[in-house]
């Protein structure tokens, strides 16, 4: 039997609070996604591939992770994407694993995380908490498979299994996968495995005949957690090989906190695209309205009409939290005209202000350049100014 999340101590309405820890910084797609999700608050604490190195990674981690550990307890789900586990304190480690027993999900990718610090990872207490048996990968050897060829995702259709995954079959996605990186998985007893990889680690095949697990999930205490055997920055953030990647990992976290699971993906990502398409036309009147307050322009009224739509999509996006989509698509629409008129009107306003300031400027060099000209003309042309001067001789003495 397939047991669902037991949320306990967490919230099953209102937006889901992620931890996000790894290779999180703001160039990644990860990040970028998170920030404009409404469903999500995400809390980023990078710790792998920073400028700076470990030593930046310390200073993120001392600022930006919980000083207590009801501040991740509180947490609704942890992402460990290349994460250097030893960059937190034993203390935050064993945290991080006693929040997944009251109820916080997970992910880790990559089976271990990385060839350079699985060993840290097997070693640390938040490991225990995943599906993946580290101390059983660690003891073959480190099996990892670098650019194998001929890979093939599968997804497993139990029918006990809600569509986490199932729901992308038939979809614009790659499933043959080329040139990548990923490590072997081993489920612990009691995970279950959503997706298989055909290809790699072809004879370690237990379960099905050349096939070992891709995706799996497993219940530690009351939260659902989960392990990749790639890399959460390859096929799943590949917009070209698989453009619903981050879909997919948003239904692992609905699953995990106890939400529902979409039921028309297509319309998400068109509701998606509608809030990413709001955000930037919101960054656009705010530079309009800078741009023409530097010229002197009044811009209070379209600041007064900036507020409203904003309250407009903080409406739309409460319908969207409550999971009404349809409502939430209408709403974000009627939010996106109104920004558009918006523009326009800021626009008008601006070029306005530009209108007078050109022509002040344009009074302002004609009439220095015909006062200047006057002046030429009166002195090097007419002589005006000038007098006859009488003819002098020198008297001798």
């Amino acid at each position: 039997m397939l047991l669902m999340p037991c949320q306990g101590l967490h919230e099953t309405t209102g937006k889901i609070k992620l931890l996000l820890t790894g290779r999180v910084d703001e160039t990644r797609l990860i990040s970028s996604y998170f920030l404009n999700e409404p469903m999500v608050a995400p809390l980023f604490v990078p710790s792998r591939s920073v400028p700076g190195g470990d030593p930046q990674i310390e200073k993120f981690v001392r600022i930006y992770f919980p000083r207590t550990y009801e501040g991740v307890r509180i947490q609704d789900f942890i992402f460990f994407e290349g994460t250097i586990i030893n960059m937190f304190s034993p203390l935050q480690q064993r945290w991080m694993h006693d929040a997944v027993l009251e109820g916080t999900g997970g992910l880790n990718s990559r089976s271990l995380l990385s060839t350079a610090y699985c060993v840290d990872w097997g070693a640390s207490a938040t490991q225990k908490a995943f599906p993946n048996d580290a101390e059983a990968v660690l003891k073959l050897g480190l099996a990892w498979s670098a650019y194998p060829r001929d890979a093939l995702v599968i997804l497993e259709e139990g029918a006990e299994l809600p569509p986490v995954l199932t729901m992308f079959k038939g979809k614009d996605v790659q499933w043959h996968l080329t040139n990548y990186r990923c490590g072997l998985l081993i489920p612990r007893e009691g995970a279950i495995v959503w997706s298989w990889i055909r290809g790699p680690f072809a004879d370690r095949a237990t379960q099905r005949p050349g096939c070992t697990p891709h995706a799996i999930s497993w219940q530690y205490g009351e939260g659902i957690t989960w392990t990749t055997h790639d890399s959460l920055v390859d096929w799943w953030q590949d917009e070209s090989a698989n453009p619903y990647g981050l879909d997919m990992i948003m239904n692992m976290i609905l699953y995990s906190a106890g939400r529902n699971l979409p039921e028309d993906v297509e319309m998400l990502r068109e509701i998606r695209s509608r809030i990413m398409e709001l955000r930037s036309g919101q960054l656009l009147v705010l530079a309009v309205v800078e741009f023409g307050e530097s010229f002197g322009a009044n811009m209070n009224q379209v600041l007064g009409e900036l507020g409203k739509i904003i309250e407009k999509r903080g409406k739309a996006d409460e319908l969207y939290l409550e999971q009404e989509y349809l409502q939430a698509s209408a709403s974000y629409l009627d939010a996106i005209a109104d920004l558009e008129r918006l523009t326009q009107d800021a626009i008008e306003v601006k070029d306005r202000a530009m209108l007078l300031v050109y022509l002040y400027q344009w009074f302002t060099v004609s009439g220095t350049s015909m006062l200047a000209g006057y002046l030429l003309w009166s002195l090097m042309v007419r002589r005006r100014l000038y007098r006859q001067v009488d003819t002098t001789r020198l008297s001798g003495r």
